[in-house]
């Protein structure tokens, strides 16, 4: 996988960004339900429940926005 230098979370929006583009996030190659079909073959669905877990809100956080004040 490629390393680059990244704000917290930048990292995971762009796995999640080629997942949902259906482009491998390490080699490039075109994807089907998480599996790459190009030159590294690799399963990215462990990868990708990574990501979507780290990036959300905690519990608490969810609803807390302008329009649930009361």
């Amino acid at each position: 996988m490629r390393h680059i230098k990244t704000i917290p979370g930048e990292a995971n929006a762009s796995m999640i960004s080629s997942i949902i583009n259906l482009v491998c996030p390490q080699c490039g190659g075109h994807m089907m339900d998480f599996e790459c079909f190009g030159r590294c073959g690799r399963t990215w669905l462990s990868e990708w429940e990574w990501a979507l877990n780290t990036t959300r809100r905690p519990d608490g956080a969810k609803g807390k926005g302008a329009g649930a004040r009361r």
